[in-house]
């Protein structure tokens, strides 16, 4: 289940690669509680809970790119 700190990881991971890919995009646009409700919804839609931390960055990192994620 998506959770306040797997948000907090993606907007961390994004201000640390502001200047990689689209990363600025998240860190620009998105807030705690957006990217928690992302997440949420993604749960939701897949029925695929998000356990690690590293799951919730790469779906971001798959949304920012135009890729679909692998969760």
């Amino acid at each position: 289940m998506a959770s306040m700190a797997m948000a907090k990881a993606v907007l961390e991971h994004a201000h640390q690669f502001y200047d990689v890919d689209n990363w600025y995009v998240v860190a620009e646009c998105w807030d705690d509680w957006s990217v928690l409700e992302e997440l949420d919804q993604h749960e939701e839609k897949t029925q695929v809970p998000f356990t690690l931390e590293v799951a919730a960055i790469a779906h971001f990192g798959a949304l920012i790119g135009g890729r679909r994620a692998v969760t």
